[in-house]
């Protein structure tokens, strides 16, 4: 079943590519073509990357790239072409080629490219449809990174930081401000890939009940609940290279809101490889090695990882352990017809995040937690890409599992405050209760075991003609979701926390999370004289599956559209270079579904105490509770969804390269915790006329007298509440290297406003004690939750110089924070409605409350809150320096981050604020050898 809203949508653009496609196979069915492979090398052999390979004759033109190999592929028809071939702005190749077959000519520059330039220790930004960054592998390793936090740097609007290596490290694009959890469906929704295989997990439920109660706790920020990946645990040591693709992605990628991590890892030999790596804050050991044989066209390679990182180098009770083990294996086989690969990648990550109490503090010494977690992965991939022209040109298919053994142990020691009782029962209704012994120790444990398997499978088809090119890509996705681990373990006689409003349950007994999709993507390309329109449009339909029937998910489709427009510009001559412009403008939705915490959260017990009689004889003593039972499941929970508008601009002059990219993105339904109310009745013993002096049992409840009471209370429930709107400017600029000294000037920064707020309305009551009782009312306020309005502008120069005579890189990086604003937005502390004791909603007239008792859910607004906060600017200087020895052999390199700083001082209530010294200086260095 098509979803109401977007039915009309869905079949048009549905019938609009169905359309496109079946004219295009009409209308060039007949045209034939050959492929030919442009094998780009330098004059001493070695292959050229990157380089621009133009071909065109009277009625079409044609322009693509080398890849690492130097080889560029192009399907050309029968005829005589014009073929140039530029690096960096100059032209290495100019020659008239004619096209009879399918053949390989081998292409050798007149002169050598100048190696200089291909040194690039910064993230480039891409040129193709949607923005991204790339970071290659000499970036990362002058960057020096411990995991991979350390690589957003490098981002537009990025600057460095010190690792926090004992919380979760939660990603964040486009984003300035410091949100809540109530906002975590940003980093939730940015997709991490591992040569293609996802990361994400909708089955982790690994928390503790205090974590579920509490809004703030040691423990809270090791727990990554409904907040995307830890980027702690993903090493860097084998990866090759990694885009950040921050604009609309293509179709293919889909249950994500925010932007895509694709990171690839080395494939193909390499020299055994060692690093270690020290800093204030940790110790890193990474061992790679590649093998390849090229007759049997087979690449193997491994490499074994080791952190070991303190959030206090001075604080031994606290660290941040990570182990990670690599093996991939790659084989081509080649035929006649096309080449098939085989990829097949099996890796494990384990991390262990712990802390124990400080004897000098707790004189019990047993206070203790630790968060584990190890997940095993196995991804295979399987390719096979045609190697003569035809309407079909490749296909894959993917297939990955991921197993996780996850758990949280939790030793501590527990003191009651006064003769406390508990509750026992797991079903509703009127129970005795139990006295604990006024002090113990409770050992808590957390079991958690997600698995997680995703096949995806996508077709490439093709048809050409002299001066239009379509490209289709149809595929579908699938994944599931379930976690097997036994949950919360403990001695309910003995509980973590005494004031727990949960009781244990079994993950496994948990739904299974399911969700699957199809999309159609085209992308054609026109050429216009010396104009390239470049236009896709795509659809996907996602749907949840394994849902009970009461949601409103159920059988519907979410249809996501994008549309992305690339218009490239004649090419011109200027300053003696060849210059090139390009304009990109995108529109696309992207939704995200909920996982299994938002889905199927714990069950609330409320258990209010009837009696509670406690009698110096422990035989004498009786509690009784009675027991509800809520189901804090929100069945109308829909799908987020974050819709994106960007306009890019991209200009380059030689190796002179500008991206100025403008973006909108709008999110009114993203997850949060949001209040919800319900009713109950129990009874209130009285126990006054007891003779306390005179009894020989425990009172007996059917005998006592007793009050039947009516209360309300609040309870938390997902819902699609909060509203993340994001927009900004993005830029980048990066010279040639300047002859003689060799020097390259990158300047990059952003601009970025963020705005957090609730869409919904909120239920709050008033924490008051009206003649003995608790206050009986509560409001339903449309504004009553903090929202704020986010601003930041950061610039970052970088001046990198290469010495190629004594191969030494030497960088500096001046990253400027010119100002960073926060608003917090006027609450309405007026409610539009309240709710009684009987649980009747009612409107509600401030006029006619005055002077009762209802007056009181009138909540005063301090106004001084609401006063715009500014910081002004800040300026770091940080330095990094790479240095090679014997051939390259041995590799060392250094940091100093924060090496001089300077902190405008700024003034806030009329209190002066002057921030010199506020952060010290942060060092490190390290060792490769290649052997």
């Amino acid at each position: 079943m098509i979803h109401n809203n977007v039915r009309h949508p869905f079949y048009t653009h549905f019938l609009f590519l169905l359309f496109t496609f079946f004219i295009t196979i009409t209308a060039h069915a007949q045209s034939s073509s050959f492929t030919i492979i442009f094998d780009v090398k330098n004059i001493d052999f070695s292959p050229v990357q990157d380089a621009e390979v133009k071909i065109f004759s009277k009625e079409s033109q044609l322009i693509i790239s080398s890849n690492q190999k130097g080889i560029a592929t192009a399907s050309l028809a029968q005829g005589k072409y014009h073929v140039e071939i530029r690096k960096n702005g100059s032209l290495g190749y100019s020659k008239t080629i004619s096209v009879m077959k399918s053949e390989t000519i081998t292409i050798l520059f007149t002169e050598k490219i100048n190696p200089i330039e291909e040194v690039v220790i910064t993230a480039k930004e891409g040129k193709g449809l949607s923005s991204s960054s790339v970071i290659s592998q000499r970036a990362m390793q002058h960057l020096q990174p411990s995991s991979f936090s350390d690589l957003l740097e490098l981002l537009p609007g990025g600057r460095s930081s010190d690792p926090v290596m004992n919380q979760v490290n939660k990603i964040s694009l486009r984003e300035t401000g410091r949100p809540s959890t109530d906002y975590n469906t940003s980093s939730m929704g940015t997709t991490f890939l591992v040569d293609g295989a996802p990361l994400n997990s909708g089955a982790n439920l690994q928390y503790t009940y205090d974590f579920l109660d509490k809004s703030n706790n040691g423990l809270k920020r090791r727990l990554n609940i409904t907040s995307g990946v830890d980027m702690r645990s993903i090493s860097t040591d084998q990866i090759d290279h990694v885009e950040v693709l921050r604009g609309i992605p293509s179709v293919q990628y889909g249950n994500l809101t925010s932007g895509i991590v694709k990171i690839t890892n080395k494939s193909g030999y390499t020299k055994w490889k060692a690093r270690f790596k020290a800093d204030g804050y940790s110790k890193l050991f990474a061992l790679s090695k590649g093998f390849e044989n090229k007759d049997q066209n087979l690449k193997i390679n491994t490499g074994l990882d080791y952190l070991n990182a303190k959030a206090d180098p001075r604080d031994r009770l606290e660290n941040y352990k990570r182990i990670t083990a690599n093996l991939a294996i790659s084989k081509e086989k080649k035929h006649d017809k096309g080449t098939l690969r085989w990829q097949s990648h099996l890796s494990y990550t384990g991390s262990l995040d712990g802390s124990k109490s400080d004897p000098d503090v707790d004189l019990s010494e047993l206070n203790s937690y630790e968060v584990n977690n190890h997940m095993v992965s196995l991804s295979n991939l399987l390719s096979y890409t045609k190697n003569e022209s035809s309407f079909f040109r490749s296909g894959e298919i993917q297939a990955t599992i991921n197993q996780r053994f996850d758990k949280i142990k939790q030793t501590k020691f527990v003191q009651l405050e006064n003769a406390t009782a508990f509750p026992l029962s797991r079903i509703e209704g009127e129970y005795e209760g139990y006295y604990p012994e006024p002090r113990y120790i409770s050992h808590y444990t957390v079991d958690g075991k997600p698995l997680d398997v995703f096949v995806k499978m996508v077709n490439n088809f093709q048809v050409e003609a002299q001066s239009f090119k379509n490209e289709f890509n149809a595929g579908f996705d699938w994944q599931f979701s379930k976690n097997w681990g036994q949950g919360q373990q403990f001695d309910i006689y003995q509980p973590i926390d005494p004031k727990a409003t949960f009781r244990p349950r079994a993950y496994r007994d948990v739904p299974a999370y399911s969700t699957s999709a199809l999309f159609l993507e085209s992308i054609s390309t026109f050429k216009t004289g010396n104009h390239q329109l470049t236009l896709a449009l795509g659809i996907r339909g996602n749907m949840m599956m394994n849902l009970p029937s009461y949601f409103n998910m159920h059988g519907k489709m979410y249809v996501d559209p994008r549309a992305n427009l690339q218009w490239e510009l004649p090419s011109f001559d200027l300053m003696n270079k060849k210059a090139q412009l390009a304009v990109t403008l995108g529109y696309g939705k992207q939704s995200l579904f909920p996982d299994l915490n938002l889905l199927y959260p714990e069950l609330i017990y409320k258990d209010i105490q009837q009696l509670n009689y406690f009698h110096n004889n422990p035989s004498y003593r009786r509690v009784n509770y009675k027991t509800l039972i809520y189901n804090p499941q929100n069945p109308k929970i829909e799908p987020a969804a974050n819709e994106k508008f960007e306009a890019r601009v991209d200009f380059s002059v030689g190796a002179h390269q500008l991206s100025v990219t403008v973006f909108k993105e709008n999110m009114n339904n993203a997850f949060r915790a949001m209040n919800e109310y319900a009713l109950y009745q129990y009874k209130k013993y009285d126990t006054s006329g007891i003779d306390h002096n005179a009894i020989n049992s425990p009172p007996d409840v059917n005998t006592l007298p007793y009050q039947t009471v009516n209360e309300n209370f609040t309870y938390t429930t997902q819902r699609n509440g909060s509203k993340i709107d994001k927009e900004g400017i993005e830029f980048q600029y990066s010279s040639n290297r300047i002859p003689l000294i060799n020097t390259r000037l990158t300047v990059n920064g952003a601009w970025f406003r963020t705005r957090y707020g609730n869409s919904l309305p909120v239920y709050r009551g008033r924490d008051l004690i009206i003649n003995g009782r608790p206050y009986p009312y509560l409001g339903l306020y449309e504004r009553m939750e903090p929202s704020s309005t986010n601003e930041v502008l950061n610039t970052n120069l970088m001046i990198d110089t290469y010495l190629p005579g004594l191969d030494l890189v030497f960088s500096s990086s001046f990253q400027f924070s010119w100002y960073s604003m926060r608003k917090l937005l006027p609450m309405n502390g007026v409610p539009s409605h309240y709710v009684d004791q009987n649980g009747n909603i009612f409107p509600f007239d401030p006029n006619s409350v005055k002077g009762t008792i209802l007056e009181n859910l009138i909540i005063a607004q301090n106004q001084d809150l609401y006063n715009t906060s500014r910081r002004p600017m800040e300026m770091n200087l940080n330095l990094k320096v790479t240095k090679s020895f014997r051939n390259k052999a041995i590799v060392v390199s250094m940091f100093a981050n924060r090496l001089f700083s300077y902190y405008v001082p700024y003034s806030v209530n009329g209190f002066s604020i002057n921030r010199k010294g506020a952060y010290d200086p942060y060092f490190g260095m390290e060792i490769n050898f290649n052997l």
